[in-house]
């Protein structure tokens, strides 16, 4: 455990790497250092589980991501339209979910010291972060330059390493809920601060979907720790802080009233509908989404080598609906309620952050974002309910 325990500090200091960093292999496939250090501590985890014959103790997740797993993967077999490049980097993503998920049988079983330990290294690489896009919001405040690869022309706003304002806003938030349940244990001076920062970096995504989600999972942490006053100085905060911005809202990308984007959402989201009216059942292939746009005709070929938006929905679980259809859609619920239901009871932080990152999700794909999974499944894994 101990090779384990150092590959897993490492690796999480590959987080704050964000997107900067990403290996192109072509077929639409791209590797970030955080992929491969994850599926690294996975295998190795597995190891060490074959030679001991070990069993993995937490059934009531292995299951329904086993389900899911295989409701992926029969979706994807009986899809005859993909080619096998296609078929071979849908494989490929179907598998980058599953050792994202592995974190958490990797997590669960370290000792409760080096959880305790893995709680100040995620206030190190979630403040590197928030630091990182401070460092953006002043010296690179737009990626007009990077829209060539793919990125979307954001400008004003901060996105820090994660390139994209929505994502690293829904980061932002997560790390907001987890400074606030620290702070109200340890009272702490540095966590005050940092708490702050990150408050101001959720408020300078001008992000809409993360204001939501912000004040939704927020009020909930706050409620289920009975400390209700905090509310009322939360919405006192936001109020503030929007009509002090609003005065900049006449630019289009800071605008929380912009229709450019609103619109590209709710399209995306008829597009996808349509897709799942004529494949309800199985889908039409986890993460082979932006193959059927192709036969549907919805984009071109030349968007596929030029945008990161298209190989989903703005929706996570109208993608999953799209892809995996209704078998792979009730699995994929299945699991969530039951890391729920198993922790519910006496888990403020983490019943917060899940529901914060539903409501993410019904703007963003952020429940299959790299970041967010591996953020999400760690808060799991040192704050379930044994």
């Amino acid at each position: 455990m101990g090779l384990l325990k150092k590959l897993f500090i490492f690796v999480l200091f590959l987080f704050p790497l964000g997107e900067v960093v990403r290996i192109n292999l072509g077929n639409g496939i791209v590797v970030r250092p955080l992929d491969i250090g994850v599926g690294c501590i996975v295998f190795l985890w597995l190891i060490f589980k074959l030679k001991k014959r070990e069993g993995v103790k937490q059934k009531y997740i292995l299951v329904p991501i086993l389900l899911f797993s295989a409701s992926g993967i029969f979706s994807l077999l009986i899809n005859s339209s993909l080619s096998f490049d296609q078929f071979f980097a849908s494989v490929l993503y179907l598998i980058r979910w599953i050792v994202y998920a592995g974190i958490f049988f990797v997590v669960s079983d370290f000792d409760k010291d080096f959880k305790k330990r893995i709680v100040n290294l995620l206030l190190i690489i979630g403040g590197l972060t928030v630091g990182l896009g401070y460092v953006q919001y002043i010296f690179y405040t737009s990626l007009k330059n990077l829209f060539y690869l793919g990125w979307d022309e954001h400008m004003y706003r901060m996105f820090s390493t994660i390139l994209d304002p929505n994502f690293a806003a829904a980061f932002f938030v997560l790390f907001f809920l987890f400074l606030t349940s620290l702070f109200f244990k340890k009272k702490s001076i540095l966590i005050g601060l940092l708490l702050i920062l990150t408050l101001g970096a959720i408020f300078l995504t001008f992000s809409r979907s993360a204001l939501i989600m912000l004040i939704v999972s927020s009020i909930l942490l706050f409620i289920l720790m009975n400390r209700k006053i905090w509310i009322a100085l939360l919405l006192v905060i936001t109020f503030l802080v929007l009509a002090i911005s609003s005065r900049y809202f006449n630019i289009e990308n800071i605008n929380l009233f912009r229709i450019v984007s609103t619109e590209a959402r709710f399209e995306t989201a008829k597009n996808a509908i349509r897709i799942i009216q004529d494949h309800p059942i199985f889908g039409v292939g986890f993460n082979s989404y932006r193959y059927t746009q192709l036969r549907y005709g919805l984009r071109n070929d030349k968007a596929k080598t030029i945008s990161h938006a298209d190989a989903s929905p703005d929706n996570s679980f109208l993608f999953v609906m799209a892809t995996t259809g209704l078998v792979g859609f009730t699995f994929f619920v299945f699991l969530w309620f039951r890391i729920l239901k198993h922790n519910i009871k006496n888990n403020p932080l983490l019943t917060a952050s899940i529901v914060g990152v539903f409501i993410s999700s019904l703007f963003i794909n952020s429940l299959f974002y790299p970041f967010i999974m591996m953020w999400i499944w760690i808060v799991i894994a040192i704050t379930e309910n044994k």
